[in-house]
């Protein structure tokens, strides 16, 4: 079982202990340090950090759930944070979920991105300068009707969330994992790192999964993921009869911030380079 509490070949549970289906057992083989997975509890605490424009579902007063979208901020302890008019359908009932998803653009396929969907209640707070802050900052067009005199603030007390990270990366977390998680400093400025290590570093990113990864004999390996405990790659070969597999590698010690992740990637270098003059 890695950090996430999932079993490596990918099977998974419910929330009732019952087995999943055959999509979330299909995909590739995990090899490496497979138990450095950022957990989907931190997965999820990084997705909402920044705050979304997020899809609510509330159960209605006629047993029938009601969509529509709302800014969110987060609390410090990550919860989801509405401002909303006393006409909204969100301020007559608790029971909701939140849905926040990463953002896309034109080509991207929206099924392979990452989001995650909280189940809970909304409750009423009268919110302190802080938590106004930190909505204002997440969208300062807020501010027209923040103050408007029937608009209250409503705070989401997760039960539980259950995070998708793409195909065939899924699962369940519970309120208490949610809380105590903190968001990963790197995710959210590994694009550009990842296109830079793939266009520039491609022969060394294959060498660092083929020996620190447990690809062995990979042709091609890919970035597909930093995080602050490691690399996530793509190694293209055979592995047990398939001919792609994750390959996990992870770093000495986790990361602090986005600074950091250059000289990590050159240790990794190093060390690759090191078991194969070894071997």
């Amino acid at each position: 079982v890695d950090r996430r509490g999932v079993v490596v070949t990918r099977t998974e549970t419910s929330t009732d202990g019952a087995p999943s289906n055959a999509h979330d057992t299909s995909g590739p083989p995990i090899i490496g340090d497979v138990h450095s997975f950022p957990s989907y509890a931190e997965l999820a605490r990084t997705l909402v950090e920044g705050g979304a424009v997020a899809s609510i579902a509330t159960l209605g007063n006629d047993d029938f759930p009601y969509t529509s979208i709302a800014p969110i901020s987060v609390a410090p302890n990550g919860a989801p944070v509405i401002c909303v008019s006393s006409l909204a359908a969100h301020s007559r009932t608790g029971r909701s979920s939140v849905l926040v998803q990463e953002r896309c653009d034109d080509r991207s396929d929206p099924l392979a991105l990452a989001r995650a969907t909280y189940v809970g209640t909304f409750v009423e707070f009268e919110p302190e300068q802080l938590d106004i802050d930190r909505h204002l900052a997440a969208h300062p067009y807020a501010a027209h009707y923040i103050e408007f005199p029937d608009f209250g603030w409503w705070r989401f007390e997760v039960q539980h969330l259950r995070y998708v990270g793409g195909f065939g990366v899924m699962g369940w977390a519970d309120a208490s994992s949610f809380a105590a998680a903190s968001p990963d400093p790197i995710i959210p400025h590994a694009a550009p790192m990842i296109a830079h290590l793939n266009d520039d570093h491609a022969d060394a990113c294959t060498a660092i999964a083929e020996y620190l990864g447990a690809a062995s004999g990979a042709t091609s390996a890919p970035v597909t993921a930093v995080d602050r405990y490691g690399m996530t790659f793509t190694a293209h070969g055979t592995f047990d009869d398939a001919p792609v597999a994750v390959s996990r590698v992870a770093f000495p010690e986790p990361l602090t911030g986005p600074s950091q992740v250059r000289a990590a990637s050159v240790d990794l270098v190093h060390r690759a380079r090191t078991e194969a003059t070894a071997t």
